[in-house]
């Protein structure tokens, strides 16, 4: 590779200190602007770690970009286990920076895959890593500055990611955090393929009741009325509704539907409601009757006795 200068030159007038905040705090503002937008980062434990398309948005406001120097096979016993990437970083002809990453079989992006795919995968991870290695190099303070974790992204451990509070808000099917922001209206987070790149798709949290609701003390069960009752508007009282013969006390055996349907004609004779025999019942006598169907023989025997007698 051949360039028109392969050593940095310095033919940049020296900026003051103040100066280089300033111009990082501009570049950390629309930093923050464009990450969040994008979400090109991974968050852990309430940290956030750019990924590789953040840290050459940083390069590309310092006129900076990555090229690939080479790629070689790392080896164990003969036998290819990974490849190793050296990058580059350029600015105006010359050699800026640079950094020299390996990419194993074991990590994330080469799981699943077997032959060509599996090395594929790791030559495109190593030079993934070694570009967001380069650009750390150069320019960790402006992300420092934009609230950012200087440690790229891809350098993450499975050991960082186990402290992650998976009690809420966590992906199970892929291992990750859901987050919501912005206008977003639900949780929610981009699903990446094995090199860690959005695919465009979403994978939304599905609500689910964290607790069931406290049981309500079941209410007192109301009183069932003798009859549907009707409004009491007589302001006479009802005739007198006396004790008949105490013989038939002895009768327990339960009344029919002959008997309740002369009781019903007795009422509707004498113009006594049903609120009324209802009080006389329980009140009065203290039966505890909730419906006609209840009454005993000798109950019944007693109250055509009283209404009987009424009518005289």
């Amino acid at each position: 590779m051949e360039k028109g200068l392969t050593t940095t030159e310095k033919t940049e007038l020296t900026l003051n200190p103040n100066d280089v905040v300033e111009n990082a705090t501009t570049q950390a503002k629309l930093l923050m602007d464009i990450v969040e937008k994008t979400h090109c980062f991974q968050e852990i434990s309430g940290k956030k770690y750019l990924q590789v398309e953040a840290w050459e948005t940083i390069g590309a406001f310092n006129r900076t970009h990555a090229e690939t120097e080479s790629i070689t096979p790392i080896l164990k016993e003969d036998k290819t286990i990974g490849y190793q990437a050296h990058v580059q970083l350029w600015k105006d002809g010359a050699v800026v920076g640079g950094a020299v990453m390996p990419c194993y079989f074991t990590e994330n992006c080469c799981k699943g895959k077997e032959g060509d795919a599996k090395h594929k995968a790791s030559m495109s991870g190593a030079q993934t890593f070694a570009t967001s290695k380069a650009y750390r190099m150069n320019y960790s303070y402006v992300a420092i500055l934009a609230g950012y974790q200087p440690l790229p992204a891809e350098e993450i451990t499975e050991d960082m990611k186990q402290t992650v509070d998976k009690s809420q808000h966590w992906c199970k099917e892929h291992a990750t955090a859901f987050f919501m922001r912005g206008k977003m209206k639900s949780y929610a987070h981009p699903i990446k393929d094995a090199n860690g790149n959005d695919t465009g798709e979403w994978c939304h949290e599905r609500k689910e009741q964290s607790a069931k609701p406290a049981l309500a003390k079941e209410p007192e069960p109301e009183p069932a009325p003798v009859k549907e009752l009707e409004p009491e508007v007589e302001t006479t009282p009802p005739p007198a509704i006396e004790t008949g013969n105490p013989s038939d006390v002895l009768d327990e055996s339960p009344v029919t539907k002959e008997d309740i349907a002369r009781l019903e004609k007795m009422m509707a004779e004498t113009s006594v409601s049903a609120s009324q025999l209802g009080a006389y019942m329980n009140k009065d006598k203290g039966w505890g009757i909730q419906a006609l169907s209840s009454l005993k023989k000798a109950q019944y025997n007693e109250l055509m006795a009283a209404f009987e007698k009424g009518k005289q």
